[in-house]
């Protein structure tokens, strides 16, 4: 289980449970890019699809982008599609571009 105290009230608790996930709160720590990169009003880094920041070369993946679910699980997903993306940004500048052939 888990204690708890209403911030408000004061009032103090208990919740019987078999798991607890915490959740702090969520501050993406990128003032280092501002004015490098576009950023949204939370400080969020804007990315497309292919996890492009908009600065040629430059990636970004996880809970630093703006989006709409932050969980491990989309963190990891991000930075496979991040590490793609810039394999194939670096295989396109040195002209060695691999595309698959359909069957």
């Amino acid at each position: 289980g888990v204690a708890v105290k209403n911030l408000k009230t004061g009032e103090k608790g208990s919740v019987s449970c078999d798991g607890v996930f915490i959740f702090v709160g969520w501050e993406p720590n990128t003032d280092f890019l501002k004015g490098i990169i576009r950023l949204d009003q939370k400080g969020a880094v804007m990315v497309d699809k292919e996890m492009r920041t908009g600065t040629d070369g430059l990636f970004a993946a996880g809970d630093c982008c703006a989006k709409k679910l932050h969980q491990v699980v989309t963190a990891c997903g991000d930075g496979a599609t991040a590490a793609f993306s810039a394999m194939k940004y670096i295989e396109e500048m040195n002209g060695t571009v691999y595309e698959a052939r359909p069957n």
